[in-house]
């Protein structure tokens, strides 16, 4: 009998923008199959395509943070 679980109703809602979604799937998915494709058949290694799938959507994620960063610092006209 499990009258005492009724008591704790609580639950939590994570919101996940859709922008995070798009990011995970350019960057892991597409960019991860891109890099383990070019680096296995120029280096014929299966090990090396299988690190620079691991590698290369993390050396992208930096550089677009990079970017975002350097967007925002940008100096913006005076407005008119």
């Amino acid at each position: 009998m499990r009258t005492w679980a009724g008591k704790n109703k609580e639950f939590k809602i994570y919101v996940i923008p859709a922008w995070k979604w798009k990011e995970f799937i350019a960057f892991e998915l597409i960019a991860g199959t891109a890099f383990y494709l070019l680096c296995r058949k120029t280096a014929h290694s299966e090990l090396f395509g299988l690190a620079a799938n691991i590698a290369g959507p993390q050396m992208l994620k930096y550089l677009m943070a990079a970017y975002r960063l350097d967007a925002k610092n940008v100096p913006q006209p005076p407005p008119n």
